[in-house]
């Protein structure tokens, strides 16, 4: 996980320690990261309260990164509602995100029910009648979807909860700074370069693995 880049998040729940040790989980508005915050003794938040936490009144100090499977069950319950708003606020950066793709780098077809042909079909309307204005926009010029700014919480949720698990591979982290879960559980792998198969396609290729798969030349 990269370097913490938030500087505000939202407040999925709030705990006080045995010791009186006032803390709150919460998620950053930039790249998800789920965080352990310890918060001031006078401070009273509660979920979905947006603070910054860097020279911050409210916050001590951030404690550590977490994954989603530290957070209990009420705060998971807030997760979905702060991903939709925290998209829904930052509407224009994830419509860049539509709009950077191009048919040598793209990304679409990681969003749920984008395939690698819709996704050149996309671009192809992008590029006949230029960048989309809006997720209105692409809803309305895009007949394969329907709602573009829910597939992007969808990807974000996908890469807080799921994607995290898998065992083996290169996950793909569109939108999310995540720190892997300790809990074992595979999951669907993406289907992008970075898996097995594209690898056993390229030593095919170079002769060092013969098409069965079962032996390597030295």
């Amino acid at each position: 996980m990269r370097k913490n880049s938030e500087d505000q998040v939202l407040i999925l729940g709030c705990n006080k320690s045995k010791d009186g040790v006032k803390t709150a989980h919460g998620i950053g508005t930039q790249r998800f990261t789920l965080l352990k915050l310890e918060l001031d003794d006078d401070v009273e938040l509660k979920a979905q309260d947006k603070i910054f936490i860097r020279n911050s009144d409210e916050v001590k100090k951030i404690v550590r990164a977490l994954s989603y499977d530290d957070l209990s069950n009420s705060e998971k319950s807030e997760v979905e509602k702060a991903v939709h708003s925290i998209v829904i606020t930052n509407k224009d950066k994830y419509l860049n995100f539509y709009n950077s793709q191009t048919k040598d780098a793209s990304k679409l077809h990681l969003l749920e029910g984008i395939s690698q042909k819709s996704s050149l079909k996309f671009l192809a309307k992008k590029e006949e009648l230029g960048d989309f204005k809006s997720f209105e926009d692409i809803d309305r010029r895009i007949s394969f979807i329907d709602d573009s700014e829910n597939l992007i919480a969808k990807r974000v949720l996908y890469e807080l909860i799921e994607q995290q698990h898998v065992q083996k591979g290169r996950p793909v982290h569109l939108f999310v700074d995540v720190k892997m879960s300790r809990r074992k559980q595979e999951q669907k792998l993406d289907k992008f370069e970075d898996d097995d198969s594209f690898f056993l396609e390229k030593l095919k290729k170079q002769g060092l693995i013969e098409s069965s798969g079962k032996k390597l030349k030295f």
